[in-house]
């Protein structure tokens, strides 16, 4: 029954406008937002304390007396906020206040800020926006819409524009969590991680469908121009040789309707006049 159902439903949809290319584009960057949002490593962290020689034991010692399940901070990434967490501190023994972030299965210390947590809720939701729209226009590109709206949409590559803005408000939100980590860890080197790429492929993937659909409508839009310029309708029944050598005979059927508006008032005056010089006897 079901597979009749859904038979039936495939046999109606219309796949002739379907655009392969930029439903490919879509699928694939809607992939890469999601794995984006459940990466760990969207920031990177390189402690030189050991380095440089500068690492303190009885701070590291202080950390895991106070806290337990303190692990070192090396990446940071949005999966690490899918789970319930909270923020404590603690101050040690020189007076030195610390930040503690933790987590049910992990505690992190001096690496995120309440600021920090917000910019990555800032991340996942972006991301899933971008999941979502990537996803709509996949269908999309697919299916045609029934809704005026969002056939407007689809002409226009508004989904796509609005995908690549996205993409730009996550790498600069990322770029503002990754200072904000730097002034908690100056002494060490925090880069960008494979996160943030994700997210930049995506726009990318997303600006290149936006380029597949506008060269499919500009093609409709030839290939529709060509067939109107073959279909010429003369404005008399002069053979196509005076067409040829009067071509202002001939129009576009786009103009159609005004050729047979002027015919009609041509054959009325042409009547009146013969009506004129011939009057009935």
């Amino acid at each position: 029954m079901f597979l009749s159902k859904l038979g039936t439903i495939c046999t109606r949809m219309d796949f002739r406008d379907a655009n392969i290319p930029s439903a490919s584009f879509h699928t694939v960057a809607a992939i890469l937002a999601i794995f984006a949002m459940m990466s760990t490593d969207w920031i990177l962290i390189e402690d030189m304390s050991a380095k440089n020689g500068t690492l303190d034991l009885a701070a590291i010692t202080a950390a895991q007396l106070y806290m337990k399940n303190s692990e070192p901070c090396h990446a940071i990434g949005c999966h690490d906020f899918w789970e319930a967490v909270r923020f404590g501190g603690y101050i040690d023994e020189e007076g030195k206040s610390h930040v503690a972030f933790h987590t049910p299965t992990r505690v992190i210390v001096d690496c995120i800020t309440p600021s920090t947590a917000n910019y990555f809720y800032i991340l996942i939701a972006l991301c899933f926006v971008i999941s979502a729209t990537s996803s709509l226009c996949a269908t999309m590109s697919l299916l045609p819409p029934p809704a005026p709206f969002l056939s407007w949409l689809r002409n226009n590559s508004v989904l796509e524009m609005s995908n690549m803005m996205l993409t730009l408000a996550c790498c600069t939100i990322a770029i503002v969590a990754q200072t904000d980590i730097s002034d908690q860890r100056p002494e060490d080197i925090v880069a960008i991680g494979a996160g943030v790429f994700l997210v930049c492929i995506s726009g990318l993937l997303s600006f290149l469908a936006a380029m597949a659909s506008i060269r499919q409508s500009n093609r409709k839009v030839r290939m529709r121009r060509i067939d109107n310029q073959r279909l010429l309708c003369a404005r008399s029944l002069r053979s196509w040789r005076d067409v040829g050598r009067r071509p202002e005979d001939s129009r576009p059927i786009v103009d159609f309707e005004r050729y047979l508006d002027e015919c009609t008032e041509l054959e009325q005056t042409a009547s009146q006049s013969a009506s004129q010089s011939n009057p009935a006897v």
